[in-house]
């Protein structure tokens, strides 16, 4: 066979130019599309909607240990709801800055100034139920006017460290109304109480915090009480940083703990071999 005709110096460089152009334009195509899930979009943190790094497992849900952690702990501690459907409720919950407190929220997009309580209670009305955190300070004047009926939940969640010429306020009220009665019989053996207790600390894993941001066990705890289920709708009134949505949409979910689960139990891959931790 008569071998192929040497190149021309030029066109050799030509061709070895095209070469490593073709290769980096594909190494670019390739590392693109590591950032990519399917269909071309861009995956996104399940907890902090960040994007996801190109380096981390296709199976990622999280963009670091850290959101995974946060976002396994929220799930566990809402769990989900335990109460047999029945005809769907509309419910709201209201968490609006406490009467006098509206400055702390001036930076929030939101902030409109301080709350008229008269109309936010006549706009719950026609939902089948609701709830209302308040302050201790202000439970007087709130509850005068709201309809008859209505009960007082109690959240103990703990003094602040501060110093006080008065006793400090370690509690929360909560007024709530309607819901859905629940047949004792199916309760599992969480009871619903008309309290809870349990410590606050700040959410800094939680994107868009603000002040008095409610932790999962609160979210949790309210949802129990209102007798949520499966098939409701909720309409968070004063969504803040998102948490009661991220709360609920975990809670009326068919199973909302096994992506938590499979989170928690997945074991490092391969990649932990090569002196890399995969981020999940």
């Amino acid at each position: 066979m008569t071998a192929p005709p040497a190149l021309e110096p030029s066109r050799a460089a030509a061709v070895c130019d095209a070469s490593a152009a073709a290769v980096g334009d594909a190494s670019a195509r390739a590392a693109d599309d590591a950032s990519r899930g399917t269909g071309g979009t861009r995956r996104i943190c399940a907890w902090c909607r960040g994007a996801i790094p190109a380096a981390a497992r296709r199976d990622a849900v999280c963009c670091s240990v850290r959101c995974r952690q946060a976002r396994h702990r929220f799930l566990r501690t809402v769990g989900r709801a335990a109460v047999a459907g029945g005809r769907a409720l509309r419910l709201a919950y209201a968490d609006p800055p406490y009467p006098g407190n509206a400055r702390l929220y001036r930076g929030h997009p939101d902030y409109a100034g301080e709350v008229d309580h008269a109309a936010l209670i006549r706009r719950l009305g026609p939902y089948d139920g609701w709830a209302l955190s308040t302050s201790a300070t202000a439970l007087p004047a709130v509850l005068a006017l709201c309809p008859p009926g209505v009960r007082v939940a109690a959240w103990h969640r703990g003094e602040r460290p501060t110093a006080s010429w008065r006793p400090l306020s370690a509690w929360e009220p909560v007024i709530y109304h309607g819901g859905r009665p629940v047949d004792p019989a199916s309760l599992p053996p969480e009871r619903r109480t008309d309290s809870l207790v349990h410590g606050v600390s700040p959410l800094t894993t939680l994107p868009g915090r603000v002040t008095g941001t409610k932790p999962a066990a609160f979210c949790r705890w309210v949802f129990t009480l209102l007798g949520a289920a499966p098939g409701d709708t909720l309409d968070d009134l004063f969504p803040g940083s998102g948490a009661v949505s991220r709360a609920w949409a975990a809670f009326t979910a068919a199973d909302p703990s096994h992506q938590a689960r499979a989170d928690a139990s997945r074991q490092p891959s391969a990649d932990a071999t090569r002196g890399r931790r995969p981020v999940r």
